[in-house]
């Protein structure tokens, strides 16, 4: 009797041990990794998912790469990566029929400033002038040819390359013919230029333009009021999308929980927000948040009318001739889904 009891509780205690290695494998996070040329509201919401445990409710952990651009398209092509939230590059690239698609649209105007010479007072004032730009055909390129002058650029046929074109076109600019366009680097190549008056003008995001601002220099025009661009969101291959579309969906809810979350919970996101930018001047965080969380979508999408122009205005950018509707770039059903869902629930950060 007393070895039948034995037997039993061994194997009790067997039993008792494998279900307890079934729950915590189960339990197990499952690794998301994504892509990210610079930090951005994507981001942003990102850090918070996982520091606010939104991630880890959906089971998910995860691991933010520093990728360049065009290199984080490739990756997520070779499956080495789920996200990457360069969204712009994924339009222009989506264009040309490279199988990606957009997500989500956390930002649907562009946040960079036209700043210029403080004895440069309007954009007319360009004609004739260095404009410093980061590549010839760049993103920033677009958007200084838009405003006038020398404009700085970042990648080829991008989003805000589409901006600087119009932006210069509505200021009676020929970007072709009327600025000198002056490739250089990045905000600590061009921000010393600017001081040395090696050039008369530049794009910056809204950190350094603030910056400039108090320092002296004159803010000519906000890009944000001459065109719609994505400037945040969350970009996947089709492929990626296809194998597991419940993880897609979790990992979108859980990234709509921490967008939410930036623009509600000011102090702790301003916290997160100063933490991973590196900043300790809390006026100047401040001041970024307060225009940043103005121009964050909160659903996570935008109407298909400005969508579709996006798309119009990346086509003759890329001259690109055959027609494009806007579920052949974006795929906006899971963030839709999410944001109803939320809605619903009442699921507030």
């Amino acid at each position: 009797f007393d070895m039948n009891m034995r037997r039993r509780a061994r194997l009790f205690l067997v039993c008792l041990m494998l279900s307890l290695f079934a729950v915590e494998s189960s339990l197990a996070l499952e690794n998301v990794r994504v892509a990210y040329p610079s930090m951005n509201t994507s981001v942003f919401c990102l850090i918070i998912a996982q520091k606010e445990g939104y991630l880890k409710e959906e089971g998910l952990d995860v691991q933010l790469l520093s990728i360049r651009g065009e290199i984080a398209i490739r990756t997520a092509l070779a499956g080495e990566v789920d996200f990457f939230t360069n969204a712009g590059s994924a339009l222009a690239a989506a264009v040309r029929a490279v199988p990606v698609k957009i997500v989500t649209v956390f930002q649907d105007k562009p946040g960079w400033d036209l700043i210029a010479q403080p004895d440069i007072k309007s954009i007319a004032q360009l004609r004739g002038k260095n404009i410093a730009i980061m590549s010839p055909e760049g993103s920033l390129a677009v958007v200084a040819r838009e405003m006038g002058k020398n404009i700085a650029i970042m990648s080829p046929e991008g989003s805000l390359a589409v901006v600087a074109r119009e932006m210069l076109r509505k200021n009676g600019i020929d970007p072709a013919k009327e600025v000198n366009l002056v490739v250089m680097g990045g905000d600590s190549v061009r921000y010393p230029a600017l001081q040395a008056k090696s050039i008369q003008a530049t794009l910056f995001n809204t950190g350094m333009s603030l910056q400039a601002q108090k320092e002296g220099f004159t803010k000519l025009a906000a890009a944000g009021d001459y065109a719609n661009l994505i400037e945040g969101g969350l970009a996947a291959s089709n492929e990626k999308l296809k194998q597991n579309p419940e993880k897609i969906f979790r990992f979108i809810r859980a990234s709509l929980k921490g967008i939410n979350f930036f623009v509600s919970k000011r102090e702790p996101a301003l916290k997160y927000m100063m933490d991973a930018l590196r900043m300790t001047d809390r006026e100047l965080a401040n001041s970024i948040y307060e225009i940043q969380s103005k121009l964050i979508l909160r659903q996570g999408f935008t109407e298909d009318t400005v969508l579709q122009s996006m798309i119009d205005a990346m086509k003759k950018t890329t001259k690109v001739q055959r027609d494009i509707k806007v579920s052949d770039i974006f795929d906006l059903s899971f963030v839709k889904k999410a944001s109803e869902e939320l809605k619903t629930t009442g699921g507030k950060p």
